[in-house]
C-alpha cells in the first residue's frame, strides 16, 4: 500500500476525504431519485398532455386546430421530418429513459429528444403519425454559470475538506510537537515541559513524555555528576603517583618511564571521560568559518609535518568554538594514532552542506565494526591497534549531532580510513 499515507496527519485527510467521496455521492443518488426523478417524471406527464391535446383529432397531415393562434399561445409547433430537421432537429439529444417514460404516458412507442440552448425545446415524435414531429417549448435556463446545484455541491465539498483539514491538524499538531521534542531529547537536550492539551489520550501521552524528559534529565545529571566526581578523585593519585615516580633513582630509568607512560595514558583517559560528560552544551554557537578551525586544530597536531589540508573557500556556520575544534581535533588525532602516513584533511561546499573529510592510509577497519565504533567505550584497536578509552569518536557524533551534523566513516578501496562530516548550511 504505497499510496495510503503513513503519517497521521495523511491517515485523517484521507479517511476524511475518503467519507466526504461517500457523503457526496449518497448525496448525488438520493436527489437522483427522490427529486430530479420525480422531477423529470412530472415533466414527461406534463408534455405528455400537451402531445394528447395537439394530436387529438388528428386524420392527416398537420392538424388543422393547430391555429397560428394556438402556437403563438403556446409556443407549440407541429413539423414534419423535413421542417423539422430545418428547425433544429439534428441538434437536438436523444434520451432513452425520457423516450421510455414518455412512451408509457402515452400508450404508443414514441421518441423524445432535447434541445439545448438559451431555451430548452423538447421534441416529442408522433405517436399516431411517425413522420410528424412536436416541437414543446420548455422553461428558459438560467443563463448564470454554474447552475446553483454545482455551486452548492462545490461550496458543501469545499467546506468540508477545510473543515476536516483543521480537524486534522488540531490532532496532528500535538504529535509533531512530541515528535520534535522527543528529537531534542535524544540529542541530549531539555525540551522543556510540553503544554498538556488536545484529546484525553493525547493528554496523557503528553503527560507521560515529560516525566520521561524528567527522568532522563535527571539520570543524565546523575551520571554527569558521577562520573565528573570519579575523573576528578582518581586524578588525585595520579597525581602523587607521577611525583613519586620522579624520585626514582637513575638506575631505575625504565621503571620510571614506564610509571610516567603509564600515568600520561590514564590521564589522557580521564580526560576523555570529563570531556565526554562536559559535551560543551551550554558553549553560545556563533558564525564562523569551518576552515579557520580546521587550520587552528591543523597547527596543534601538526608538529611532525603528518598533516596535509586541502581546504576550499566555505561560508560561515553556527558553531561552538570548542566543539568544532574537538570533532575535527578527535578525528585528526584518530587519524595519527591509526595510521604511519600522512593524513589529510579537505573540506567544500556540497548541496547545502560543509563537508570535512579527513583521511588516512592505515589498515582500515572490519566494515562489521564500522558503525559500532561511534558507540562509547567502542575501539578497533584488532584491526588498527593504539590505545585510549574509546570515547573519541562517541564525542565527535555527540558534537555532530548537536550541530545538526552526521558522521561517517568508510574504509577506502585503496587501503585506510575516511572519516566525513557532514554539517548543513
Amino acid at each position: 500500500m504505497k499510496l495510503y499515507p503513513r503519517s497521521a496527519f495523511g491517515r485523517i485527510a484521507a479517511l476524511i476525504a475518503i467519507l466526504l467521496l461517500i457523503n457526496q455521492l449518497i448525496y448525488y443518488f438520493s436527489v437522483s431519485i427522490y427529486i430530479i426523478r420525480p422531477h423529470w417524471h412530472q415533466v414527461v406527464n406534463l408534455l405528455a398532455s400537451e402531445v394528447k391535446i395537439v394530436f387529438l383529432d388528428l386524420e392527416n397531415g398537420i392538424p388543422k386546430d393547430v391555429s397560428k393562434a394556438f402556437t403563438t399561445t403556446t409556443g407549440i409547433k407541429v413539423y414534419d421530418e423535413l421542417g423539422a430537421k430545418y428547425a433544429g432537429l439534428d441538434n437536438a439529444v436523444y434520451y432513452k429513459s425520457i423516450s421510455d417514460e414518455m412512451s408509457e404516458a402515452l400508450g404508443q412507442p414514441t421518441e423524445v429528444r432535447l434541445q439545448e440552448g438559451k431555451q430548452l425545446f423538447a421534441w416529442v415524435k408522433a405517436p399516431v403519425k411517425q413522420d410528424l414531429w412536436v416541437k414543446l417549448p420548455m422553461a428558459q435556463l438560467n443563463d448564470q454559470y454554474p447552475p446553483q446545484l454545482l455551486i452548492y455541491l462545490t461550496a458543501i465539498t469545499l467546506l468540508s475538506v477545510l473543515g476536516g483539514w483543521l480537524f486534522a491538524r488540531q490532532i496532528s499538531r500535538p504529535l509533531r510537537r512530541l515528535q520534535f521534542a522527543a528529537r531534542e531529547l535524544g540529542r541530549g537536550d531539555e525540551p522543556g515541559n510540553l503544554k498538556e492539551q488536545g484529546s484525553s489520550e493525547m493528554i496523557a501521552v503528553t503527560r507521560a513524555f515529560n516525566q520521561m524528559a524528567q527522568d532522563v534529565h535527571q539520570l543524565e545529571e546523575d551520571r554527569t555528576l558521577l562520573l565528573a566526581g570519579i575523573s576528578h578523585d582518581l586524578r588525585t593519585p595520579l597525581t602523587r603517583i607521577r611525583l613519586a615516580t620522579e624520585f626514582l633513582p637513575d638506575n631505575d630509568a625504565d621503571i620510571r618511564d614506564g610509571i610516567i607512560r603509564d600515568t600520561e595514558d590514564m590521564d589522557a583517559i580521564i580526560q576523555q571521560f570529563i570531556s565526554y560528560v562536559r559535551d560543551g552544551r551550554d558553549e553560545p554557537r556563533i558564525w564562523q568559518d569551518p576552515n579557520k578551525l580546521i587550520e587552528q586544530v591543523i597547527e596543534s597536531f601538526n608538529s611532525s609535518g603528518r598533516v596535509e589540508s586541502h581546504l576550499k573557500p566555505l561560508p560561515n556556520l553556527k558553531l561552538r568554538t570548542l566543539g568544532g575544534k574537538r570533532m575535527i581535533g578527535n578525528l585528526i588525532q584518530n587519524a595519527l594514532r591509526y595510521s604511519k602516513g600522512k593524513v589529510e584533511v579537505s573540506s567544500w561546499l556540497e548541496n547545502e552542506n560543509v563537508i570535512i573529510r579527513v583521511k588516512d592510509d592505515g589498515p582500515g577497519i572490519d566494515p562489521d565494526k564500522l558503525e559500532k565504533l561511534f558507540e562509547p567505550f567502542t575501539r578497533g584497536d584488532e584491526a588498527r591497534g593504539g590505545k585510549g578509552s574509546g570515547l573519541g569518536l562517541a564525542i565527535v557524533r555527540r558534537l555532530a549531532e548537536m550541530h545538526n551534523g552526521t558522521i561517517t566513516m568508510r574504509n577506502l578501496p585503496q587501503g585506510g580510513l575516511e572519516a566525513i562530516l557532514i554539517l548543513p548550511v
